[in-house]
């Protein structure tokens, strides 16, 4: 049954709030400095034009601010967004100085030059205006808006990659792991010391691996796969007789970028709440192939499988690899197939090269 799919940017992470108060405080800044504008230029004070400027103001930022919210649930291209916003402004712009016009000006003044051309001028006018205004809108509230939600989406990922790599020093360095290898070790001392000593190698890689300093956001597939087979090595020695992994890796894949890590959960998961809850010999597979802009990464266990309306085991697991991935791209997709004797992981990715 099919338990999670689709695309995880979003359902697993709402689009930033606008941000009200730059709003407001962009209509009251709009609002003051054309009606000073108009006060400067004429030396009188008109409170109808006062009124009509603000409701003119107001009516476009607010229009601009809606349809920008409703784009940014879209995955839709900078220049359709640029094109729609402008739109928007100026089609709001004309209707609002044409309903100003005939609110605040007198009937006689406003048809002066007859109606055709009189709403023909307000509305082209009116339409400039709200490009123009557009502008003002762009610099006074939607770079802020943007540069705050990039600012949010950098910390969240600093502190996702932090806590994946915490998660990956407690795999390694966790008593019950090393002990467990230790222990394994040393019965394989008399028994089989090329292999004990292939099993310190690998163990030591592993450590110096999760030990070091400087870390990396992403890393290629090739790097991905090389830390996943010593992590595997380990887990097959411990548990002699009773795991086997499949590995079925595209080469052409290995440049392909990923965030570092990210599969070590997943075949975790596998191994523990899958491989080694069946009877004799589990299996876990490992499946990574693109094509031509799509990266995909597919864990396989045949394990007993789960209950979807039930609580999955290694569920958080699974939630920082929606996370990560989430925010590595909106088109990054998490799909989770549970059923019993098989459990598959697929993940989906935006293609990138090294």
């Amino acid at each position: 049954m099919l338990v999670q799919t689709g695309n995880v940017g979003a359902a697993a992470h709402e689009p930033p709030r606008h941000g009200n108060a730059h709003l407001g405080k962009a209509v009251l800044i709009t609002t003051a400095v054309l009606w000073l504008l108009d006060w400067v230029s004429t030396s009188r004070f008109d409170a109808r034009e006062a009124l009509g400027i603000a409701a003119w103001v107001s009516a476009v930022l607010g229009a601009l601010t809606v349809v920008a919210h409703r784009l940014d649930t879209q995955r839709t291209p900078v220049w359709r967004q640029l094109l729609t916003l402008a739109l928007t402004a100026g089609i709001t712009s004309s209707l609002t100085h044409l309903v100003v016009l005939l609110l605040v000006t007198s009937l006689p003044e406003a048809f002066a030059e007859g109606p055709r051309q009189t709403f023909g001028a307000t509305a082209v006018v009116g339409f400039f205006d709200g490009d123009a205004l557009f502008g003002f809108w762009a610099l006074l509230v939607e770079l802020p808006r943007r540069i705050g939600a990039e600012r949010r989406l950098e910390q969240e990922r600093h502190a996702l990659l932090q806590e994946a790599e915490l998660a990956r020093i407690r795999a390694a360095l966790e008593p019950h792991f090393v002990l467990n290898t230790l222990n394994t070790i040393a019965g394989l001392v008399t028994e089989d010391p090329h292999e004990a000593r292939n099993l310190i190698a690998t163990l030591g890689d592993l450590l110096r691996d999760a030990m070091q300093e400087s870390r990396r956001h992403r890393h290629t597939v090739r790097e991905e796969v090389s830390w996943l087979r010593g992590f595997a090595r380990i887990l097959e020695s411990r548990h002699f007789g009773r795991l086997a992994f499949e590995w079925d890796v595209d080469r052409s894949a290995e440049e392909c970028v990923l965030p570092a890590l990210l599969l070590q959960p997943l075949l975790e998961n596998a191994v523990h709440h899958g491989a080694l809850r069946r009877p004799g010999r589990g299996r876990v597979a490992l499946r990574i192939a693109h094509d031509a802009d799509r990266l995909r990464c597919i864990v396989e266990d045949d394990g007993p499988g789960f209950d979807p309306g039930s609580a999955r085991p290694g569920g958080r697991g699974l939630d920082l690899v929606r996370r990560r991935i989430t925010l590595e791209s909106a088109d990054a997709s998490l799909r989770v197939d549970a059923k019993p004797g098989r459990t598959h992981v697929e993940i989906v990715l935006p293609k990138r090269t090294a």
